[in-house]
């Protein structure tokens, strides 16, 4: 059994024993006072007081992120690991002792929990300090989810990756058995893209059609069309999901409206094939809005990049998943998923790893962003030792 504690420290199942009270109120804490993207002040105060007491100098990132040096400045290897730390504009109506204070905000990803168990293996590393060989960067992230995200991008822009090696993070997903590791090479997650689409015909009285440029029509007409752009135009050895998911026109029962407007998400595991579904995009609504008379104005935004699991790292937590969990609760099953992550913003910058620990009990298990979710605090003491095992095993361990 190798030490992965250090020299007159108790071993690592000990110090996870005695901080796994304090962690587990602290993510109940974070819990009840969720903050949105850039806005979490007072998570940040919290991760950065919790540094601070174990000897870490943590420093704001993206406004409200934090990235934190277990050995500044040591030679050797630089590994990073994350976690992210903002809410979604959620209502909670759960009953739990610990549910939000806040109207329209809520942890229901998890967030508050990857937050605690980042912060549960800054405690063990820190009591490992002079044995690990290079460095670890911790860094908290801002702003993942997808209505104020853009937290990875900003802290690529302001040089959080800078010296750094690799990088890993994790994601609890209530769609995974309790207990098992998901992890593969190559895409782990999908890029997304945002779409928004407006119709701008003619609006006149519901009883006169023949004077009118309807933009309902020719939305609905759209809304089908798209429908032919994956299934007529993307190879079966490819994938992609192309979803219209609102569609708003007109205010009165006997009114044409003048306008229409649609928006909706593009998903997939391949920059080309995204490329190919954009082109036919714009292609389907140049033919509809000649064919109904109407302009046609689709605005296509690239948001997340296509997340992707080098090689080498995702077979470091392979083994490091396997050595904690056993063999056969590690696999790739289910993966990649359509869901979408900005840590591929630093996966396009330095090899690295995402992963996931499953949290279903069964089928009824609440998923990510499902209004009675709430993180398994029993994922906290897998996180830790995930963590630690990484830095010991990419960077290493003196003597």
């Amino acid at each position: 059994m190798r030490a992965w504690y250090a020299r007159g420290m108790p071993p690592i199942e000990a110090q996870i024993a005695a901080l796994l009270s304090p962690l587990t109120t602290l993510r109940h804490e974070i819990h009840r006072h969720p903050e949105l993207g850039f806005e979490e002040h007072e998570t940040q105060r919290r991760v950065m007081e919790y540094l601070r007491d174990l000897g870490f100098d943590p420093k704001p990132c993206a406004t409200t992120g934090v990235i934190a040096d277990l050995n500044p400045g040591r030679s050797g290897r630089s590994l990073a690991l994350r976690a992210d730390m903002d809410c979604l504009p959620m209502q909670e109506d759960t009953d739990l002792p610990y549910r939000s204070i806040h109207d329209g905000r809520a942890h229901k990803c998890g967030h508050d929990g990857h937050t605690v168990s980042l912060l549960g293996a800054a405690s063990i590393l820190a009591g490992m300090r002079e044995r690990v060989d290079g460095n670890v960067r911790l860094i908290f992230q801002p702003a993942e989810e997808g209505v104020n995200g853009g937290g990875a991008r900003v802290m690529v822009e302001e040089a959080a990756l800078e010296g750094v090696d690799e990088i890993y993070a994790f994601h609890n997903w209530p769609g995974f058995p309790h207990g098992s590791a998901r992890v593969c090479a190559g895409p782990v997650m999908a890029s997304v893209h945002d779409l928004v689409i407006e119709l701008r015909g003619v609006g006149g009285h519901a009883s006169q059609p023949q004077v009118t440029r309807d933009p309902v029509v020719a939305g609905a007409a759209l809304v089908t069309a798209l429908q032919s752009v994956v299934s007529r135009n993307i190879s079966a050895t490819d994938a992609a999901v192309l979803s219209v998911c609102t569609f708003h026109a007109g205010e009165a029962n006997n009114v044409i409206p003048a306008r229409a407007r649609l928006t909706g998400t593009l998903r997939t595991f391949d920059t080309s094939v995204a490329a190919n579904v954009v082109d036919r995009i714009r292609a389907v609504c140049s033919g509809i809005a000649e064919s109904y008379g109407v302009e046609i104005l689709p605005e296509i935004q690239a948001l997340y990049p296509v997340l992707v699991n080098h090689a080498d790292c995702a077979e470091a937590v392979r083994q490091a998943a396997e050595a904690i969990l056993g063999p056969t609760a590690v696999s790739p099953a289910g993966l990649p998923l359509a869901a979408a992550e900005d840590f591929g913003r630093f996966t396009e910058r330095v090899p690295g790893a995402y992963f996931f620990l499953g949290a279903g009990e069964n089928s009824d298990t609440p998923g990510c962003h499902h209004p009675d979710f709430d993180f398994d605090d029993r994922l906290i003491p897998t996180a830790i030792r995930l963590f630690v095992r990484l830095v010991e095993d990419r960077v290493g361990l003196r003597p």
